[in-house]
């Protein structure tokens, strides 16, 4: 028989704001970031336990609130921020963001997706930031990666967090393939990480 080690990790998108509630981008302020540059991106450790991601994912977090502030500026987990378009095309080709591909699945078959984090608000853009939740399976002798059921895990994520994946806006069912297993991708950065962590560990070692 084979003994597994099932661990979840967490990415946390986040906005950086000063003073006047503008966006600020991260990479000029020694920030760690997301890819599209204008999300600060935390990270716990993975583990097979709940307190040590969650209390490294808070010690992350509170570095860069106490960085952010002495700047003079504010980390802040709303799951939406409005842009205007002209600030968007700006960033957008500053960046060269068009270089990268949308590889997020979505198992109800939605072509819609969180991937660039842009969506239209009629006069204005969505910013939109969430948390990443990371499952994966390996042999605790080899190492090797061992599949997980996605499709299953997905599922069960969404249907705990509902409420908070309709709330925000949320597009239901995403998740993309990584080296170590796969991301659920739905969850709003505003959501209870402690919630989403004991649920979490509750559907993967269900499954």
């Amino acid at each position: 028989m084979v003994n597994e080690i099932r661990e979840i990790g967490i990415e946390k998108e986040i906005f950086l704001f000063n003073s006047d509630d503008k966006v600020m981008e991260p990479k000029l302020y020694g920030f760690p970031r997301d890819e599209f540059e204008f999300l600060v991106e935390l990270r716990s450790l993975p583990s097979d336990r709940l307190y040590p991601i969650l209390t490294t994912l808070q010690q992350e977090e509170l570095q860069y609130r106490l960085r952010a502030n002495k700047f003079g500026m504010r980390l802040v987990d709303t799951p939406v921020k409005l842009a205007e378009y002209d600030w968007v095309d700006n960033h957008w080709n500053k960046y060269n963001l068009s270089r990268f591909e949308d590889y997020t699945k979505n198992i109800y078959g939605t072509d819609k997706s969180h991937h660039f984090g842009l969506s239209n608000a009629g006069d204005y853009i969505a910013l939109t930031a969430g948390i990443h939740v990371h499952f994966s399976s390996r042999n605790s002798e080899t190492g090797e990666v061992i599949d997980l059921p996605i499709e299953k895990i997905v599922k069960k994520m969404d249907n705990e967090f509902i409420d908070e994946v309709s709330h925000n806006h949320r597009i239901k069912g995403e998740w993309e393939s990584k080296a170590h297993g796969f991301e659920y991708r739905s969850l709003p950065c505003n959501v209870d990480v402690y919630e989403v962590l004991k649920k979490g560990f509750e559907i993967l070692r269900a499954v």
